[in-house]
């Protein structure tokens, strides 16, 4: 399938302090871009085609021109680049969507997840973890979880979808991006039944891909995967030293 990253992000976030990028997927990672790890990542897997990147083009260019299909200049909307992307590949099959703030991903990691969605019928794919495989891999990280009756669990920065999904629901997917932190809204559009059966740690996996389904005329699937990497995002001075320790334990020699 092909693979679309958005890095257009004009802020940095709780790095603003730290930093005088105006694109976080500009910082540098032992001399290389954050964005590259994860486009990297993508050029090792074996199930992926195209590469788009919808990011600043001038800045992006000298990094990643001969490793791309093609960079697209982004707007100061995460929704408006998310139809960027889609308008140039013109595909109507399944995409891959990746933020770019994700430089601990492999191929391998990829193509696993791949894997796991292909097993299943859906049109949206959404991959979750458990705090526990998180913790028992990066014990220092902090992470936003969420807790249902099947246990508790940490939602990733990557998605497989058909764009007539995103077509259909983009004021839906405008409003749930808004609000990726608050797990309570998440759960508020689904309906206060589904908020009520939240907070008492009732709601189940099954029923709230039943649910979305509803909401977005297409199958949803939650795929549980075991690579935390996925989840392991970059907003805070914290992350950046977790995500450098990583990458310099994979690769002794660079320097720090």
């Amino acid at each position: 399938m092909n693979a679309l990253i958005l890095a257009g992000k004009k802020d940095t976030g709780k790095l603003e302090n730290c930093t005088k990028l105006s694109n976080k997927a500009l910082l540098m990672f032992n001399e290389i871009p954050m964005v590259e790890y994860v486009v990297n990542a993508l050029l090792e897997s074996k199930l992926i085609n195209d590469i788009v990147v919808v990011g600043p083009e001038y800045d992006l260019t000298p990094f990643l021109e001969k490793k791309v299909t093609k960079i697209l200049e982004s707007t100061d909307s995460i929704i408006d680049n998310v139809q960027i992307g889609l308008d140039y590949l013109n595909d109507d099959g399944k995409i891959l969507l990746l933020t770019s703030d994700i430089p601990l991903i492999t191929g391998e990691i990829i193509d696993r997840f791949i894997i796991k969605c292909e097993q299943h019928d859906a049109f949206f794919y959404y991959p979750i973890t458990t705090r526990e495989t998180i913790l028992k891999k990066y014990p220092e990280t902090v992470r936003s979880y969420f807790v249902l009756k099947e246990g508790i669990f940490c939602g990733g920065n990557m998605v497989i979808f058909n764009s007539p999904v995103f077509d259909r629901n983009r004021e839906l997917a405008d409003e749930l991006y808004q609000n990726r932190k608050d797990v309570k809204k998440y759960i508020r559009v689904l309906g206060m039944k589904f908020l009520a059966k939240y907070l008492l740690k009732a709601l189940t996996i099954k029923e709230i891909e039943e649910k979305a389904a509803q909401i977005i005329g297409y199958p949803v699937k939650s795929i549980t995967i075991d690579d935390p990497e996925v989840m392991i995002d970059l907003d805070k001075l914290s992350d950046y030293e977790l995500i450098l320790q990583a990458i310099n334990q994979k690769t002794p020699n660079s320097s720090s």
